[in-house]
Parts: C-alpha cells; structure tokens; sequence
C-alpha cells in the first residue's frame, strides 16, 4: 500500500477538527504522509516475524516448523509461553509445538504484532508527557483487565482480548514519533486534541498497522473503538473498552471514575461483579509468580539480578562468592532453557515471575 493510500486510510472524516488560525494550507495532509511513513517504518515485521507469518499464509506449514522459527527470537517464544501457560488454560505447557496449537492462528498473529512492537511502547512518549515505561506499564495493565473481563463475559475469547489490549495504544508511539521532530507541538492530552495535531487519532493509526499484518477482524475493532462513547458490540472489544476504563479510572482519571459504573453495566457487568475482579486482580498481583523447577536461592539470585544488581552485589547480599552466583546462574538457564542472562531475565518478566 503506498503512502497517500495509507494517508488516506488515516485521516479522520468523522467530525474534523477546525483548524487553528496559524495553521498552514497543506499542514494536515504532510502530518498524514508523516504518520503514514512512521507507521511503515516502526510497525514493519523483523526478519523472524515475517518467516513465521510466511509459513502461515502458507497453510501448509507443520506446526514443529512454525515452532522452530518462533524459537529464533526469545521474546516471542517467551510471550507465547506465557500466553499459553494463563489461568485460561488447562495443564500448562512446556513446549513451542503445544503452545501453538493450544492458542491457535489467530492469537499467534496477534502475539506476533505484539512481540514486534512491543518495543515501541518502552519510550518516552513526550507529546503525551508520560514518562519512559509508562505506556508500556499501561498496556499490561489494560491487557490483564482485560483477559480478566473477557472470561467473565465471553471467555472463549480471552486470549484475543488479552492481545489486543497489549497492542490497543500502538498507534501512540507512532504519532510520537511524528511529533518527536516538530518541537512546537503542545502536549497532547486526549483523542481530540490528537486529532487537532495530526488530523487523525491513535486509535486509528493502531487499526491501520493490525490491517496490515491480517489480524482478526475483532481484534482491529477493539484496537479502533476502545476510546468510543460506548461499548463496541463484539466480545473481544466489549473487554479491552471496559479494561481501559477502568485501568484509568484506577489511575485517577476524573472522566473515566464518573464514566465507569454505567461503562461496566452496559458491558452487561454488574458493579458487584466489577469490584470482585478488581479486588482478585489486586490480590493476584501482589506477589509474582514461582517457576516450576527452580529452588529458592536460584529464584532468589534471579530476581535480585531483575532489579539491576551485578553478580558481585548479589553475592555480597547473600554472603556467597561470586563463583557460587554464577553456578546458581548456569542451572537457571539450563532449568530454563536458555543462553544467558539476558534471556533468562527477558523469560521472568514476560512469564510474571519477578
């Protein structure tokens, strides 16, 4: 698709913003190409994604192949075995091969989107004036809520909801982007204001990106509506609309606590039923998962690790040499069936274990 096709894919026709006086002739449309080349660029698959998504579109690819290129890269695998591996599942599952098949086609495609931009989300976004890690803090947060809600109101689609709250501010990082090189622009605060400056809106811009890579149709919903007045009719948007309500109402925002009661009983969620999940998710969180197979001194030197410490500091802590944190250090990764440090860390914290 070239660039004025996906400008035109992201200019907002409903409702346009009125120009501020000092506006120049043409200035909407150059934003729009501008969006339109950032989102090409950030948004484009790497090297692992698109052989993965290649076998696919194939449909003809044994699962074992789909499983040995996702093995490539250690967050997708790492992603996918925690996605597979939720309380909405059984059993849980140790391998790639299993993983894939228990959470199928269209929650790998959606995994894959969110592995690979995922990154995007770590930043700084200054246009919005949050602070590095605050859209990706939020972005979990919404996802759990999410997932939570999903299998209370629809729970086939849980795994759905989850991906898609993950990736349903995507479009942000993007506009930030845009933004990062015109220094005059004021803070943007809300979907209006961004659509004021850009001439079209995060949400919107997110859409476009999930189109592209051929995500479920109800994932793109979600990922489009979930600022709406309402709550879409679909399941999987229905749940990210609610989690993203409440995500900021819990952080404060006056709009979304006046917006929340009558947001969750349109969702078909009773306040009694809103406050218990609140309440379980709180209590959920307050303590990190434990890997199977780890003794507690190695779970222990892992987390220390977690926080930034170096071996020598560890070992200090503990009372212990250094050699000795290392050796707990070799039998994490063959535990977990990694290389190194990097990756064992990159496990714990996709997996909710520090």
């Amino acid at each position: 698709m070239g660039t004025n096709t996906a400008a035109a894919h992201l200019r907002v026709v409903e409702s346009p913003p009125q120009k501020a006086p000092q506006d120049r002739p043409g200035r909407d449309l150059l934003t729009q190409k501008a969006v339109a080349e950032a989102a090409e660029k950030l948004a484009a698959p790497s090297a692992v994604v698109s052989s993965v998504l290649e076998l696919i579109d194939g449909g003809s690819a044994p699962v074992r192949a789909i499983a040995q290129r996702v093995a490539q890269s250690p967050e997708i695998a790492a992603q996918l075995l925690r996605l597979a591996n939720s309380a909405l599942f059984g059993e849980p599952v140790d391998s790639l091969d299993r993983a894939i098949v228990r959470i199928g086609e269209r929650s790998l495609r959606g995994l894959l989107l969110a592995a690979s931009t995922y990154r995007l989300l770590e930043g700084e976004l200054r246009i919005y004036g949050v602070p590095r890690l605050a859209l990706f803090t939020h972005s979990n947060e919404v996802a759990t809520m999410a997932q939570a809600i999903a299998t209370r109101i629809a729970a086939p689609v849980a795994p759905q909801a989850f991906l898609a709250g993950l990736v349903h501010d995507l479009g942000k990082p993007i506009l930030a982007e845009v933004a990062r090189t015109r220094v005059e622009l004021p803070v943007v605060r809300n979907v209006s204001e961004e659509r004021a400056v850009f001439g079209t809106d995060h949400a919107r811009v997110g859409t476009w990106i999930a189109k592209r890579w051929s995500l479920p149709q109800d994932l793109c919903e979600a990922m489009e509506h979930h600022h709406a007045a309402t709550p879409p009719d679909a399941p999987v948007g229905r749940a990210v609309w609610l989690a993203d309500l409440v995500v900021r109402a819990q952080q404060g925002e006056a709009d979304a606590i006046s917006r929340l009661p009558a947001g969750a009983e349109a969702c078909g969620m009773p306040s009694e039923v809103l406050e218990s999940l609140l309440t379980a998710t709180s209590v959920e969180s307050e303590e990190p998962q434990r890997p199977s197979g780890l003794t507690d001194r190695e779970l222990q030197v892992l987390r220390m690790l977690a926080t930034g410490a170096a071996a020598k500091q560890v070992a200090h802590q503990l009372g212990c040499s250094v050699s000795t944190v290392h050796n707990h250090l070799h039998h994490v990764y063959r535990k977990l069936n990694v290389t190194g440090q990097a990756q064992a860390l990159l496990l714990a914290r996709e997996m909710g274990w520090v």
